[in-house]
């Protein structure tokens, strides 16, 4: 066998080994966008991200690293409670209960500039099994309307904090809920397709793209392939004044690389909520525009 010929075979088996122990060391599911730590862990910051699984035992532990701002979802054979992370790496008992089967789902209740949250390690006092891929899937892209800011307020007067941030209850999470669908919600409070309600963070064009908001790494589009994918951004854009003409070519070379990427994906622009009057107006016509210009296309 000529040497690169041998070099290639164990090149293939060495991945091939790689790739399997991998398979085999992932006992949970990894719920919406993540990226890989050390150690086999992986790091979370968009709302509703997280990990489920069938746990056959009575306790399931987690070292969690946090910023110390950040919530939790436990949800436990459908029964959720929230849990306050602190600064730092924890231990965290997730799950504590009878013994038997049990289908575990951790999610993060929060939005991206609450910062990153990493699960350095998963452990449980019996076997662990991912859970299955729904068949049903929905991607959402958008801000804070999508990501459930402040949905746990008292009224809409009251200030915000992160205890009154819940993905699970904003719509994303519900018509997930209702159609029993996988979601991928990709949120960034204040942020808009070319123009943030403040600050200099990238904005949505370029973050809906990448593992996490704050990272450089861009996110395997394939590996999660959206039905429907609704885009409800430009509340933000829209917020302070007309943000111009680059808003709906932004907007539709967003329908067309959707489009491309997922050409069987029933694709939805959205606006509201937020906006009012003639800001709502011209954001609504923007929207119209780019969706009529795709479908002409």
């Amino acid at each position: 066998m000529p040497m690169r010929t041998l070099f290639r075979f164990i090149s293939a088996l060495a991945v091939a080994a790689s790739l399997a122990g991998a398979a085999q060391a992932q006992n949970y599911r990894i719920l919406g966008r993540s990226e890989p730590v050390a150690n086999g862990g992986f790091a979370i910051q968009w709302p509703g991200s997280g990990f489920e699984v069938t746990l056959t035992g009575s306790k399931l532990t987690a070292q969690i690293e946090d910023w110390g701002a950040n919530w939790l979802n436990i949800e436990v054979d459908g029964k959720v409670t929230p849990l306050a992370l602190k600064e730092g790496s924890w231990g965290y008992t997730l799950f504590d209960g009878a013994p038997g089967q049990h289908t575990i789902k951790v999610t993060r209740r929060t939005g991206t500039p609450v910062g990153v949250t990493r699960f350095l390690d998963i452990s449980a006092d019996g076997p662990m099994l991912p859970t299955e891929d729904r068949s049903r899937r929905i991607m959402v892209i958008g801000d804070s309307i999508t990501s459930g800011y402040g949905i746990e307020g008292e009224n809409q007067f009251c200030a915000y904090s992160h205890a009154t941030q819940n993905h699970d209850r904003a719509y994303p999470a519900l018509a997930a809920a209702a159609f029993r669908a996988d979601i991928h919600t990709i949120a960034a409070d204040g942020r808009g397709l070319v123009r943030n309600y403040a600050g200099d963070d990238p904005t949505m064009a370029e973050a809906a793209w990448r593992e996490l908001p704050g990272s450089e790494v861009n996110w395997a589009r394939l590996a999660y392939r959206p039905q429907v994918i609704v885009i409800n951004l430009g509340s933000a854009d829209f917020a302070k004044g007309d943000p111009g003409d680059g808003f709906d070519a932004t907007y539709i070379d967003l329908l067309a690389t959707l489009r491309e990427t997922y050409p069987q994906a029933e694709i939805y622009g959205a606006i509201g909520g937020m906006l009012h009057g003639d800001a709502y107006a011209a954001a609504r016509n923007s929207v119209l525009s780019a969706v009529n210009a795709r479908r002409e296309a």
